[in-house]
């Protein structure tokens, strides 16, 4: 049994065609230059010379702990000295564009607070983990490293 062939459907052109102009602002206005604020992030997230001559002679292992429950913080911040010379000078004296692009986009979507985020970053991070809860309130910050 032959089967049918399909044939294409004729395009007919309406009659009547209704042209709307919009008047809009240019699109150079709403495009979002993250550059820029990665820009800006990783200037913020420069460490002072004296950081970075310290960490010719000490690597600091730290721990920074934050916990918000129920309207109410708790933050930990420990540091402690390791007598290790010149290790820690490797390691970078801001954040990378990459790292300072990802945290402009989020502090713009308002998802974390920009102060928090760079006061929790450290040289070399073993962990990072951020959990939250909105519904119950509950948000913690846990992030363990050398600085």
């Amino acid at each position: 049994m032959p089967q049918t062939q399909r044939q294409p459907v004729p395009f007919k052109p309406s009659k009547t065609q209704t042209i709307e102009v919009i008047t809009e602002t240019p699109r150079s206005d709403r495009i979002i230059d993250i550059n820029t604020d990665a820009r800006q992030v990783q200037e913020m997230s420069s460490g002072s010379n004296f950081r970075f001559f310290r960490r010719w002679f000490f690597i600091w292992f730290r721990v920074y702990v934050k916990e918000t429950k129920y309207g109410k913080s708790e933050k930990v911040n420990v540091s402690i000295p390791l007598p290790i010379p010149i290790v820690g000078a490797t390691f970078a004296r801001h954040l990378s564009l990459q790292k300072a692009a990802r945290l402009a986009n989020e502090a713009r979507r308002g998802e974390i607070d920009l102060d928090e985020a760079l006061e929790s970053t450290m040289g070399f991070e073993f962990v990072r983990v951020h959990e939250a809860n909105p519904e119950r309130g509950k948000s913690s910050l846990v992030v363990v490293g050398f600085d």
